[in-house]
This record gives C-alpha cells, sequence and structure tokens, in this order.
C-alpha cells in the first residue's frame, strides 16, 4: 500500500502553535514511534498554502481536510515532484547534521572546561549522562 501524506498547515492565526508553517508527513501509523515529519516548510504571511505545497513538489488531493483549531489545518496531499522534496529533505538533513556536531564539540568543550577547572568527574558523569571514564577520555581528548 501507498504511503499516504498529509500537510499540517499552521498559519499565523494559530494561537500558542509557533511560526506559520506547514510540516508534511506520512499520516498512517505503521507502528513505529509514530509519523515524523518529512519535511517542513516556512509559511510567509501573504503566500497559499498551496502555492507553497506545490513549489516543494507537493499537492492537495482534495481529500480528508479537517481543521483542528483556527489557523491549523490537515489537508492530504500527494508527491509530485520527488526529486524537489528529496532534494529539500537532503538539505534540512546537511543542516542537522552541522549543527549536530557543532553541539558535540560544544559538549566536549564544556566537559573538558569543567574537568581542567577540578570539577568532579563522577557529578558531572551524571550530569552528562555518561560513564566516569568517558569523561576522563573527553577531558583528555581520547575518542
Amino acid at each position: 500500500m501507498d504511503a499516504i501524506y498529509a500537510a499540517h498547515i499552521v498559519t499565523s492565526d494559530a494561537v500558542g502553535l509557533g511560526g506559520a508553517e506547514i510540516i508534511v508527513m506520512t499520516s498512517e501509523d505503521d507502528g513505529s514511534s509514530g509519523n515524523p515529519p518529512i519535511a517542513s516548510y516556512a509559511l510567509p504571511d501573504g503566500d497559499s498554502p498551496a502555492g507553497v505545497l506545490a513549489a516543494n513538489g507537493w499537492r492537495s488531493t482534495g481529500n480528508g481536510e479537517s481543521e483542528v483549531e483556527p489557523g491549523y489545518t490537515i489537508v492530504e496531499v500527494e508527491p509530485v515532484e520527488w526529486e524537489r522534496i528529496v532534494k529539500h529533505v537532503t538539505f534540512a538533513k546537511a543542516q542537522a547534521d552541522t549543527e549536530a556536531a557543532r553541539q558535540e564539540l560544544a559538549w566536549r568543550a564544556a566537559l573538558q572546561g569543567a574537568m581542567l577547572a577540578g570539577g568532579s568527574a563522577t557529578r558531572l558523569a551524571a550530569a552528562a549522562g555518561i560513564s566516569r571514564e568517558r569523561v576522563y577520555q573527553i577531558r583528555d581528548g581520547r575518542r
């Protein structure tokens, strides 16, 4: 069976849901840990959700539209330009990978600094959720 996709459209009229955006995810539950978002697109004021979806390789199927609350609608969509969709999610993945690497370096630097300042390996290990041995490895720049 082919996947069914749903676009969760949050406009600037929504209260307490963050910024205006469209999040596309599968709408079927395959028993895994939920349905992770496939793609997220900004929804600038004045742009139509259908236009943003079309510009990014999706179109509404005309089935299954429902308003969850004012400013938040779910619309069934289908992919029409897989290459465009894959290019978008590849770029988003590269950004996330870069941010994860930056966070890893910051985490290591903080642990090294704390140890060099005389911090307790036991307390730092507990705070970081790692073993004391791992704290010493990070302090010494090993692995």
